[in-house]
């Protein structure tokens, strides 16, 4: 069973505790990260995404993060990410 997260268009400090609360009550085997509007990436969100994706993984869930824009692989790009290895955990621990 999956679940599908569409992450809003901004991701930032502000909108940081409902992702965390999304993020934590995923229990599906997959979840899906839709990143199709997301246009803005802070640090801190895409730190908790991290944390989420190595915590999920170790429980033996996958997440996976499709539809990225442009300028959502742009941000990612400057993190050090594609949004294929932001799903795999065991190529950026």
């Amino acid at each position: 069973m999956s679940a599908i997260l569409a992450l809003p268009p901004r991701l930032d400090y502000q909108s940081l505790p409902s992702l965390l609360d999304e993020l934590k009550t995923a229990s599906d085997d997959t979840l899906v990260l839709d990143a199709q509007e997301l246009r803005h990436l802070g640090t801190l969100s895409l730190q908790t995404i991290l944390s989420a994706i190595k915590t999920r993984s170790e429980a033996g869930k996958t997440t996976r993060f499709i539809n990225a824009n442009d300028a959502c692989i742009d941000m990612l790009s400057l993190f050090g990410f594609t949004p294929e290895t932001l799903s795999q955990p065991e190529a950026w621990t």
